[in-house]
């Protein structure tokens, strides 16, 4: 399999803090992005040369800190579970990046946005279903020029599938209507790729960071 030769092939993390997350996140099924994806959004990072990133979806906070450890960037991130906020926080003063980091405790729906700096990045890995309610909210605080990405739109290859539950058609089919949703925003040029669990990449038309 191409993905296997790949998975050889690129360079592996070798953090011990990041490389203990991801066998935490492996054991506890705790959904985290896949090192393909963080690879894909560490050289965006360095390419558009971004200082500031939001992230939606902290859970034990692997994606942040990686981002900080790896980047100079300072990062907000959003979570509302409060054992994963617990852990992320735990797992944040472990590292020599926590400075780097802000964690805000709540729903990110409910969250204000304006109180939140304008950014570079955002990075949207939280409840599927709501991935249109986040690019909406939060597009506002991106700079011209900046970079949305939104992980899982494949969502294990059942986005191709029609022989469903109920309970995960209706999933399906709300991460469906954001595909479609996403590539027609005439203020982004976006594209999905098939990164991980599919990756979306929006960039925010009207100027360059």
């Amino acid at each position: 399999m191409a993905n296997d030769y790949l998975q050889q092939v690129n360079k592996q993390e070798t953090n011990s803090l990041l490389v203990s997350l991801r066998m935490f996140a492996t054991n506890n099924n705790v959904p985290i992005i896949t090192e393909e994806g963080l690879r894909f959004i560490h050289q965006m990072i360095q390419l558009k040369q971004i200082k500031r990133v939001l992230e939606i979806g902290t859970a034990i906070g692997y994606s942040a800190l990686s981002m900080a450890i790896n980047n100079d960037v300072s990062i907000v991130t959003i979570e509302r579970d409060e054992a994963m906020i617990e852990r992320a926080k735990n797992n944040f003063a472990q590292s020599d990046v926590s400075h780097k980091i802000t964690l805000i405790e709540g729903d990110a729906l409910e969250v204000d946005e304006q109180s939140i700096e304008p950014v570079d990045l955002i990075f949207i890995d939280a409840a599927k279903a709501q991935s249109m309610k986040f690019f909406n909210k939060y597009k506002a605080i991106l700079r011209p020029g900046g970079l949305i990405i939104t992980d899982n739109l494949l969502f294990h290859g059942l986005i191709e599938k029609d022989d469903l539950s109920k309970n995960l058609s209706g999933l399906v089919r709300k991460i469906d209507d954001f595909n479609h949703f996403v590539v027609e925003q005439e203020d982004f040029d976006t594209a999905i790729y098939e990164l991980g669990d599919g990756m979306s990449l929006s960039i925010k038309k009207g100027g360059i960071i």
